[in-house]
């Protein structure tokens, strides 16, 4: 049984406010901060939006299309820290504001991977049979008390993607994969997860994030779409969100994959849609 896609929402607040950090908060962030030789350092965060994970999160539930029915499983994922509000734990909170029926964590320390591996863990609990529907938070703000140069100057901005899965639904979770450092993500576009064999590659469409080499699929391959520049792990999934509904009536199967700048490990998610959606004409909508 494979997960379905049944809502996803892309978030990227444009509001700031000001820089303000309380002083237990600001301690915190002194104490992790000294063993490496760092400053906390306000200046750094005043012009920036000053957004929290909690505050991303809210918004993007917002967005949503109607209220959201409570999932079996909440998964929080993200690759930046949010030095705001350390004290807060987010999963737990979304849980209860969905309606206290969820089992709730979060996924870390992977980099841009930890969507990809968030995905991998609600498959298997639905495959288990553990959980019929599940919720993945994806989360990235950009405001550090301290130099973090690979956000401050890849001029990211703070971004959230919500993705609502079920046993039923459009888009199906055909498979995952993810190589390197070392194997180039094109030989994972190649051959993606969970593709069916013998699929026209001119129905699939190929989405890989800013920090990959554009796709080069060729005239006969895949057609191919590469998010912009601003995001580090919601990239690839911002894009879907945005543009899922539209990918539904023109393709049978969008590969998203991209490499992590950071580590060099290359992550791809294979959606495909069920049979009976494949008769709409492509470049139609439904």
């Amino acid at each position: 049984m494979a997960l379905s896609l049944e809502t996803a929402v892309a978030y990227v607040p444009h509001a700031t406010r000001p820089c303000h950090f309380e002083p237990d908060i600001a301690e915190f962030n002194e104490g992790v901060l000294a063993p490496y030789g760092m400053r906390f350092d306000t200046s750094f965060a005043a012009g920036g939006s000053n957004a929290t994970f909690l505050e991303l999160a809210e918004g993007v539930l917002r967005a949503a299309p109607g209220p959201l029915p409570g999932p079996d499983l909440l998964i929080v994922a993200y690759a930046l820290p949010d030095p705001h509000a350390p004290e807060k734990t987010l999963a737990a909170h979304l849980g209860h504001v969905l309606g206290d029926r969820s089992m709730s964590f979060a996924v870390s320390e992977q980099g841009l991977g930890a969507p990809f591996t968030a995905l991998r863990i609600a498959g298997a609990y639905l495959r288990s049979g553990r959980c019929h529907s599940a919720a993945v938070v994806i989360v990235e703000q950009t405001t550090y008390p301290y130099p973090e140069p690979f956000v401050q100057d890849g001029d990211l901005v703070d971004s959230a993607v919500l993705l609502v899965l079920g046993a039923a639904g459009g888009w199906e979770l055909a498979g995952l994969a993810s190589a390197g450092p070392g194997r180039d993500l094109a030989a994972l576009l190649d051959e993606p997860p969970g593709l069916p064999e013998g699929a026209d590659p001119g129905e699939r469409l190929v989405v890989t994030g800013s920090w990959a080499e554009a796709a080069d699929t060729g005239p006969a391959g895949p057609k191919a779409h590469q998010a912009p520049p601003g995001s580090y792990c919601t990239g690839v999934w911002l894009e879907f969100a945005r543009h899922h509904a539209e990918w539904g009536a023109a393709y049978r199967t969008v590969v998203l994959g991209d490499t992590d700048p950071r580590t060099g490990i290359s992550h791809v998610a294979t959606f495909t849609r069920p049979e009976a959606a494949a008769d709409v004409p492509r470049g139609e909508s439904r």
